[in-house]
């Protein structure tokens, strides 16, 4: 509980930040979409796609920046901010990304279930992309490792704090195309995963660094559909078998086999945290 703040309660925080996040991000969405509607742009499900992520940016980065100043009455810093002395935190966060989903990748291509291609790369849309990736990463894991998981764990131990932030993360992706019980239950264990290392530190870069390499190189580098959106693409892909296992059109966070890899990481990656700060605790 922090004594300093207007609202005392941690959890209470959360749940009427949820209210106004949503509430403000579902007003700019429909804004934007009726804008797209009444210009009659040939590319409207591209526009709305960019501009719909730059709004739910916008809108992250507000209703953060209210709730802490107006509400938690702390610095907009504070929530993890700190960029000196966590270089292991940041490599280790985009090797994890790259690594977990070369592996998924690799198992696929072993088991002959897929076949990679040349595409015809057009770099302005990959660096466009990128940009769009750098701003989902930064403005989910602000949302719920920075504002909700730290508030929650004002109020509750570290573990179940960490379960209830990962069940709100997976929640915000029940909307996306092509969802699934099993995408469900991954994005709710990438949850967890990303924030097994804020549960320590308090320190947003590992998840800030692993959510974006992995986003980058499941979609624009290896050609998967990343949450069910089809992005511009490095390699083209000639995917079959068994959607359990590939995912099918929601990409790699719908196979069973990312649940595999996904918790084991976090299994190993809990245990090298604790192990690594509870010294310092």
């Amino acid at each position: 509980m922090d004594s300093t703040a207007a609202i005392k309660k941690g959890w209470l925080r959360v749940v009427l930040f949820l209210i106004f996040f949503i509430l403000l991000s579902f007003f700019g969405s429909s804004l934007a979409g009726i804008v797209l509607l009444m210009l009659g742009l040939p590319n409207a499900d591209t526009a709305l796609f960019y501009g719909g992520t730059v709004l739910i940016f916008l809108a992250a980065f507000l209703s953060v920046w209210i709730f802490r100043k107006a509400i938690d009455r702390d610095t907009f810093a504070s929530l993890g901010f700190r960029w000196k002395g966590y270089t292991s935190e940041r490599s280790t966060g985009m090797l994890t990304g790259i690594v977990t989903i070369t592996i998924l990748a690799t198992v696929l291509w072993a088991m002959q279930l897929l076949q990679w291609f040349t595409a015809n790369i057009n770099w302005i849309e990959i660096i466009q992309i990128s940009l769009i990736l750098i701003l989902v990463s930064f403005s989910e894991e602000l949302v719920f490792r920075g504002y909700i998981l730290n508030n929650l764990l004002q109020s509750m131990p570290k573990i179940p704090a960490l379960l209830v932030s990962a069940i709100l993360f997976a929640g915000f992706h029940a909307l996306n195309p092509g969802m699934s019980l099993i995408a469900f239950l991954n994005i709710f264990i990438a949850g967890v995963l990303m924030g097994s290392n804020y549960i320590f530190t308090r320190n947003l870069w590992f998840s800030i660094c692993f959510h974006f390499s992995w986003n980058f190189f499941q979609g624009p580098v290896l050609g998967f559909e990343i949450s069910g959106l089809d992005l511009p693409v490095m390699l083209e892909q000639n995917l079959r078998g068994s959607t359990l296992l590939t995912g099918g059109a929601f990409g790699l966070e719908a196979s069973w086999l990312a649940t595999f890899v996904l918790s084991i990481t976090t299994l190993i990656l809990l245990f090298l945290f604790q192990r690594k700060y509870s010294i310092v605790e």
